[in-house]
């Protein structure tokens, strides 16, 4: 039996190129693998460069895309007339509360920077509301020493500059129940002594020039989810809240008054 033959491939760069068999041309013209010429490409400083850039394009169209569509959608959304403002209810308007007027967070010592502190001590000097006619104006304590402007709403703008009046809670004089807020340690600290307040004390609340006076009938200390002191009823009641105890601010301290005939 004749030993097989080897066939030995020339190098590439070899003088006499090998001829491979069923090749018309020396094995050195032969071209490179296509991944080889892929990987030779890719380390193409310009390559990738050109890849990024388009990358970056489709990327930026995408984006384009879906911001056209957002537009798109808000556009062929139906329009909804909002109805006009109606007179307030109190029944939703407590139901809607989940806690009662004056909350905030304690000004615990450390917590409060020493270049905010004076917003702290004294009620911020803001543009005053229109008063509501009829509506409290000013209230006066003289036991506990309160002189304080009321203004008309319980939220947290409004307890910024001194008393809140609660909407849709009875006027001075009015029978029902006025519902007064007021904060016990910012703010000025309206309602710091509120806790002072004994049977018998007189509170006057004043709508312009009119003074309602009001005495003192219980305190009680609630849990902010106490809605019940809110209500209305069919005697002209003052009801001053505000947080307690002082830098703590779990409960709130709740006093009811009983206008002087």
């Amino acid at each position: 039996m004749a030993e097989p033959k080897l066939l030995l491939r020339a190098h590439p760069q070899a003088k006499d190129a090998a001829w491979l068999p069923g090749c018309t041309r020396p094995f050195a013209q032969v071209r490179a693998h296509p991944l080889r010429r892929r990987r030779e490409r890719q380390r193409n400083p310009l390559s990738v460069a050109l890849l990024a850039v388009e990358l970056f394009a489709v990327l930026a169209l995408l984006a384009w895309l879906g911001k056209a569509f957002s537009t798109w959608r808000s556009l062929a959304a139906p329009v909804t007339s909002t109805p006009p403002a109606a007179a307030f209810d109190w029944e939703a308007s407590s139901l809607a509360s989940v806690e009662l007027p004056g909350g905030h967070v304690a000004p615990r010592t450390g917590t409060v920077p020493g270049p905010l502190r004076h917003l702290y001590q004294r009620p911020i000097s803001v543009a005053i509301p229109t008063p509501v006619p009829g509506g409290p104006t000013r209230i006066v304590i003289p036991r506990i020493g309160v002189d304080a402007l009321v203004v008309e709403g319980d939220g947290p703008e409004e307890l910024k500059m001194g008393v809140g009046h609660r909407p849709g809670t009875a006027n001075p004089g009015q029978v029902g129940n006025m519902v007064l807020s007021g904060h016990n340690d910012i703010y000025g600290e309206v309602f710091r002594h509120l806790d002072r307040l004994a049977s018998g004390d007189e509170v006057i609340v004043y709508s312009g020039e009119a003074a309602f006076h009001y005495r003192v009938r219980e305190r009680r200390i609630v849990q902010p989810t106490e809605l019940s002191v809110l209500a209305q009823g069919d005697e002209p009641i003052l009801t001053l809240i505000s947080c307690y105890p002082y830098l703590i601010d779990t409960h709130r301290i709740v006093v009811i008054a009983e206008l002087v005939r």
